[in-house]
């Protein structure tokens, strides 16, 4: 995760002077849009995972209460 974290950081740093590609981060996913209109998708497996097992949980407690 921590590699992750390092390659996206990378990613925005060598983009902070030029416009493209557009970088959009969020929880577990980061979106790169580029200028001709392609779109990657980098994955946080282990923060998604995460909050999977987080709403699971949740949704287990209260059913037991």
């Amino acid at each position: 995760m921590a590699s992750r974290k390092r390659q996206i950081a990378k990613l925005q740093a060598e983009t902070e002077n030029f416009s493209w590609p557009k970088i959009v981060q969020g929880s577990h996913l980061t979106v790169k849009t580029f200028d001709d209109g392609k779109t990657e998708l980098i994955w946080d497996w282990d923060t998604l995972v995460n909050e999977v097992r987080e709403a699971c949980a949740s949704v287990t407690l209260t059913k037991l209460k």
